[in-house]
């Protein structure tokens, strides 16, 4: 009989597992200890569970392990970036985000992307396959264990992929986080970003999760958004932000627009004009960023010689004709940049 995957398992799967192993059903709950709070790295590791038990455990179950092949630390503010091997040889890239009484992990969800984003660093590398629930749960557990004195609050699907494309994994991932005897991390302190994926958007909204949703717009106008977000052919600009308004209306929920600022293409007054007609008096808010260099594959300037990325100047500006329509905008602080660990700079290839 093949082992199974302890860590694919929800505290309910696993209790109806053992029961049929003729164990308590209650021994899923210490199990889930062991693994998501203490830790564990093997079945032996978890001693106030009867050695018959684990024995029973060794031969069903297995515990699945990444290996961090290697880590930068920002000297300016904290900020660490993970290489890791999973299973198979390949590789992902997460970040720890520490920030006072806060920490925040950026999550990968997939091997690769297949959505092409312009000003992404793993656009290049493809899509190579979906992570699985046991390799997202990893990537938390590695950074725990590597920051034990820091507390882990928030967690961010910002990382390699587009995690509505890797629904099923992502959510049932997200529900062990959020579980009082694992991680206990509040859905609200969860956020899941998509490049705009409109039946990933409509499916969220039945789950009856408070996570947060944050969607990759960058343009408010559709010929710009699609050179830079292809997926925008599929599901137009109009089309994503109707169906961001039904979200919000079926789930009371505030939707962030992430927006990147990247000079000659999206960050004129015009740019912000448009952005403010299209979003109206939607419940929203937009996180304005500053585009950052992709030196992977040498887009940090533009084809005529020119930086990319908008000036001090160019981001007041632009923020400032969103303020003065009402839209509640914040300019976010990018961290980690020298490391390539910033928005748009995670990558599936080795440091």
């Amino acid at each position: 009989m093949d082992k199974i995957d302890i860590k694919s398992l929800s505290k309910e799967e696993l209790g109806l597992r053992l029961e049929g192993l003729g164990a308590e059903a209650y021994r899923s709950r210490q199990i889930f200890k062991w693994i998501y709070v203490k830790l564990a790295k093997s079945f032996d590791d978890m001693t106030d569970i009867p050695v018959g038990m684990r024995d029973t455990l060794k031969k069903n179950f297995y515990l699945t392990r990444m290996t961090a092949l290697d880590s930068k630390c920002s000297k300016l503010d904290g900020t660490t970036k993970y290489l890791f091997s999973l299973e198979d040889g390949n590789t992902i890239e997460a970040v720890f985000l520490p920030e006072g009484k806060r920490g925040t992990i950026c999550l990968s969800s997939q091997v690769g992307c297949k959505y092409g984003c312009s000003f992404c660093a793993s656009a290049p590398f493809g899509f190579v396959r979906n992570l699985t629930t046991s390799e997202i749960l990893d990537e938390v557990i590695h950074v725990k264990a590597a920051h034990p004195k820091d507390r882990i609050t928030n967690l961010v699907f910002m990382g390699i992929g587009e995690p509505m494309d890797n629904y099923s994994n992502v959510l049932e991932a997200i529900r062990i986080f959020n579980d009082p005897g694992a991680f206990n991390i509040g859905a609200r302190r969860i956020t899941i970003s998509t490049c705009g994926i409109i039946p990933g958007i409509e499916r969220l909204q039945k789950e009856g999760l408070q996570v947060e949703l944050s969607v990759s717009l960058h343009s408010a106008k559709n010929d710009v958004r699609s050179s830079l977000v292809p997926i925008n052919k599929k599901y137009p600009v109009k089309d994503l932000i109707a169906a961001c308004k039904d979200y919000t209306r079926n789930t009371g929920r505030v939707i962030t627009f992430e927006y990147v600022m990247i000079k000659g293409e999206n960050s004129s007054k015009a740019d912000s004009q448009a952005l403010v007609d299209l979003l109206g008096c939607m419940k929203c808010k937009v996180n304005v960023i500053s585009y950052n260099p992709v030196r992977s594959y040498g887009r940090t300037i533009a084809s005529n010689g020119a930086s990319i990325q908008p000036s001090s100047g160019d981001i007041r500006c632009f923020i400032d004709v969103l303020k003065k329509s009402g839209v509640n905008v914040t300019k976010r602080k990018s961290k980690g940049e020298e490391i390539d660990a910033g928005c748009g700079q995670l990558r599936i290839s080795k440091f």
